[in-house]
């Protein structure tokens, strides 16, 4: 087990603000080993689940703070790290050529269909009418 592994394992047990302050120290750490234990983090989706809770926690934390563009900056980083497996294409099964047709997506009546929405309901709210100003008299 690496130390990558330790540390991800060790977070699974850790309270919430206590995980969030690990976190904040590995984010702003930035090096080789942070990197490591992201790839060890996203390979367990219960650990991953509770580090990209703390990360908005983080987010939400440096809001309005004089280093909240950075911290972001910081934050989207790690959090595409942790997207990079998710967004692995899956493994296409082998099919004949006879079987293969392109996909092109649904025509536009199928997407009309699909997406079709129910009328709304009457409102409460009296109509806005917007008028030009009056010219002023001087």
């Amino acid at each position: 087990m690496t130390k990558a592994q330790r540390i991800a394992a060790a977070w699974a047990n850790l309270p919430a603000p206590e995980l969030t302050d690990q976190v904040r120290l590995l984010v702003k750490a930035r090096d080789a080993s942070s990197r490591g234990v992201w790839s060890a983090v996203r390979e367990n989706p219960v650990i991953a689940a509770r580090v990209r809770g703390a990360l908005a926690g983080l987010k939400a934390e440096y809001r309005g703070h004089r280093d909240e563009a950075m911290w972001l900056v910081w934050i989207a980083q790690v959090q595409q790290q942790l997207a990079v497996q998710a967004a692995a294409p899956a493994p296409v099964a082998d099919a004949s050529a006879d079987e293969v047709t392109p996909d092109d997506g649904p025509t536009a009546e199928e997407w009309a269909a699909q997406h079709e929405t129910a009328p709304r309901p009457p409102s409460d709210a009296p109509p806005v009418l917007f008028q030009e100003p009056l010219p002023s008299m001087k």
